[in-house]
């Protein structure tokens, strides 16, 4: 066997080993998180989970491995130099060298990249699989003479190394669960402004205007002719600013607008705590064509969290006292959803009466809800949410109730392996729909106007990866068929929403975002 051969040979069987110890531990260490929320999971659902994860997790834990195995090549060429013996030191880089690659991992990855590696002692753990690379590469390493590959096994063993991981994740990759919709007709789409940056949100003003927030911190006012001004709101704090992560978010005129003059906002803060999001009110004031936010009040402060993921931050009222604002689950901590004692994860009812700003959970299992919008018709109340990969989501909100993350849920996380063993389960609340693969909904609307006459009562969800808005097409409360708008301008969309008289306005995302007004097409 030649020795090139040998050397790819022992590096990739070690790597393979290491892969199926690090899935195997990875599923143990998530499930053991599930049963600590008060939920019991039967062997069988154990052991299927953990053969799926190994099928469909492992092989991504594969290219993790082959990372891990070259960082240990050069720990190992460095531990000799210093006399460290050949079993010790293939030990060691095994497992430095698979925590370097992890720690890279979880330091630039936003979201968690491995479940089980989001807190430290994870991290470690995970690491240690590393033990099982560097004894198998060690062993095999020491046969020198009396290897155990000899003739054409020689040659198919690096082959089936590298071809059984691949095949195992391309049988058991996931595979849409719907269609990709058709692209709806009849409308035309118009700039009205451009040049926006990062923008998330959008309000209308009773004359037409619109206050458009960026992410930066400003606030923009734009009339119909695409003019745009800053809004002054120098007395609201700078936010805790990350791009597509926090920043300034929703804004929200009051339902008593006309009166009140009040503007919701809400923002990300971080401290020494942690990061969360921030409500705020002000009062929006015009003097001599210069507008501005005054009498800036705190109402309400979500729970902090490490990290800065996941934070919803979208706005509706109930009735002139009473507004709903989503808060994102705890990120790194995700299992903060089901902890009845914080904000996180949870869509909060707030009471604006009487000046005060009194907060408790409306309903609560929320993973990132990014839309929010109550049927002017029916009154029911509505979110989008983002899921992990897969497993996006629209819920009907019942007051009090569950809606399972991460307990119950039908995407998987980033790099393939299950979230949870299941997708239903009693006493928590299935969603109306869900989107797999994800589209990532990043706002929600209900279309009532006079411009598209047979689109009455249907949703509006831009969708930030599809890169499109869904048109959810609804006879009664079903969703009967969906259909894509602005798919051909392949622009991420950040909000939607719909003007007094009737069109549709819509935010692009991005460092040069737009400000789009869609009309219905005569005769159609």
């Amino acid at each position: 066997m030649p020795l090139w051969l040998r050397h790819v040979s022992i590096f990739l069987i070690s790597a393979l080993a290491t892969a199926a110890a690090a899935s195997l531990l990875q599923t143990q260490m998530n499930l053991h998180s599930i049963a600590q929320m008060g939920v019991t999971v039967g062997w069988g659902e154990r052991s299927a989970l953990t053969a799926e994860d190994l099928a469909r997790f492992g092989p991504v834990m594969f290219g993790f491995a082959l990372a891990g195995g070259v960082f240990a090549l050069g720990l190992q060429a460095g531990l000799r130099r210093l006399r460290v013996t050949a079993l010790p030191g293939a030990l060691i880089a095994g497992v430095l060298g698979l925590a370097i690659v992890l720690a890279l991992l979880r330091s630039v990855i936003p979201m968690p990249a491995i479940a089980a590696t989001r807190e430290l002692s994870g991290l470690g753990l995970m690491s240690l699989c590393g033990l099982v690379g560097g004894y198998i590469s060690y062993l095999l390493s020491s046969r020198v003479g009396h290897a155990p590959f000899q003739g054409a096994i020689s040659y198919l063993l690096p082959v089936v190394a590298v071809l059984l991981p691949g095949a195992s994740f391309l049988l058991m990759r996931p595979v849409p669960q719907q269609p990709l919709p058709v692209a709806a007709t009849g409308y035309e789409v118009t700039t009205i402004a451009s040049g926006l940056q990062w923008p998330w949100s959008m309000a209308e003003l009773p004359d037409g205007r619109w206050l458009v927030t960026e992410m930066a911190g400003r606030v923009k006012l734009i009339d119909r002719a695409g003019v745009m001004k800053d809004v002054n709101n120098i007395r609201v704090p700078a936010p805790f600013n990350r791009e597509r992560v926090i920043g300034l978010m929703e804004v929200a005129l009051s339902p008593n607008f006309a009166n009140d003059r009040y503007v919701y906002l809400t923002q990300g803060y971080r401290d020494s705590r942690g990061a969360g999001v921030l409500l705020i009110r002000g009062v929006l004031t015009e003097r001599a064509d210069e507008w501005s936010i005054e009498q800036v009040k705190f109402l309400f402060e979500s729970t902090p969290k490490r990290s800065d993921g996941n934070n919803g931050g979208r706005l509706a009222f109930l009735d002139d006292n009473t507004l709903l604002m989503t808060v994102g689950d705890g990120s790194a901590r995700r299992e903060e959803a089901q902890n009845p004692e914080n904000s996180l994860g949870k869509v909060m009812r707030i009471d604006l009466s009487s000046g005060a700003s009194r907060a408790v959970v409306h309903t609560s299992g929320h993973r990132n809800p990014q839309g929010i919008v109550r049927d002017p018709v029916t009154g029911a109340v509505y979110v989008s949410e983002h899921g992990p990969r897969g497993g996006d989501e629209l819920n009907r909100l019942r007051p009090g109730g569950n809606y399972g993350w991460p307990i119950v849920s039908q995407g998987i996380d980033y790099p393939f392996a299950r979230v949870s063993p299941f997708t239903q389960r009693d006493g928590f609340e299935d969603p109306e729909l869900v989107w797999s693969p994800s589209i990532a909904p990043s706002g929600l609307a209900v279309y009532q106007g006079a411009q598209f006459k047979g689109w009455q009562g249907d949703f509006l969800v831009p969708a930030l990866r599809e890169r499109s808005i869904r048109r959810l097409v609804r006879e009664g409360d079903r969703i009967v068929r969906q259909e894509l708008l602005l798919g051909e301008l392949g622009e991420r969309i950040r909000d939607v929403k719909v003007a007094a008289d009737g069109s549709i306005y819509v935010l692009t995302d991005g460092a040069r975002g737009k400000l789009l007004r869609l009309v219905a097409i005569a005769g159609d």
